[in-house]
């Protein structure tokens, strides 16, 4: 039986991957930016009707480690990303746009995230990308396969690797906090949970596998996200088949 080939950007992922967990120090410094991040992806519009009842979605739902690796459409990403943070269409009367999940005052403090592999996602880039709900597209952070550091970054998690694509919910606590005080702290954990069970249900409905980690340093997952001081990660959702 040949041994699969293991090409010098393999061994440097995991040599950095191994090095940052021992010491703690950022990842994400390392590694070269390709593309700018200025790259926008528009994504095909999500679908509000589905074949599955909410119910049958709970049923079915449950949480995922063994990934075939198997790649996801485009179509069922950004179904999947809109399910964490999209918009609803415009209200007719009130001219209001509102969202997916409930917010605290409608400030809307959560940022997703999305991580992918070379070809785990048909025509998207390997690349790390946030989601912009107001466009339904992708902005890209930055070039490359990060799967690998987000886990290590996620006390060495490898089966993480397996997901074709990682779902990171952060929040940006500020916009909350800034209105209620401490008391926004939780009101922020409550959304990102809203949205994490949206994913699950979303995932479900598609005859897909997800599953939260937890698990992570959190200066590492920033770092390798390149989040801004005010960004927090809360939650990591691998999702494939």
């Amino acid at each position: 039986m040949s041994l699969p080939s293991i090409t010098r950007e393999d061994l440097m992922r995991e040599l950095v991957g191994r090095v940052a967990v021992i010491c703690g120090i950022s990842v994400a410094i390392f590694l070269p930016t390709a593309v700018s991040g200025n790259q926008s992806v528009k994504l095909p519009p999500p679908s509000y009707k589905g074949n599955v009842s909410v119910e049958a979605a709970m049923r079915s739902m449950k949480s995922v480690r063994n990934f075939s690796g198997a790649p996801l459409s485009l179509q069922q990403i950004s179904q999947i990303l809109w399910a964490a943070n999209g918009r609803l269409p415009t209200d007719a009367v009130s001219g209001a746009t509102t969202k997916v999940t409930p917010s605290a005052g409608g400030l809307y403090p959560l940022e997703i995230f999305v991580l992918t592999g070379k070809g785990s996602v048909e025509s998207l880039p390997e690349g790390i990308y946030l989601y912009k709900p107001e466009t339904n597209s992708l902005s890209l952070v930055e070039s490359g396969d990060k799967r690998n550091l987000l886990a290590y970054a996620s006390l060495s998690q490898m089966w993480m690797t397996r997901a074709p694509a990682t779902i990171v919910i952060a929040g940006a606590f500020g916009r909350t906090t800034s209105r209620y005080g401490d008391r926004g702290v939780q009101y922020v954990f409550m959304e990102a949970g809203n949205s994490n069970q949206n994913i699950y249900l979303q995932a479900a409905a598609m005859r897909l596998g997800a599953g939260t980690v937890g698990a992570f340093n959190d200066a590492q997952v920033a770092a390798v996200l390149k989040l801004p001081g005010d960004v927090k990660p809360l939650l990591l959702v691998p999702v494939g088949k």
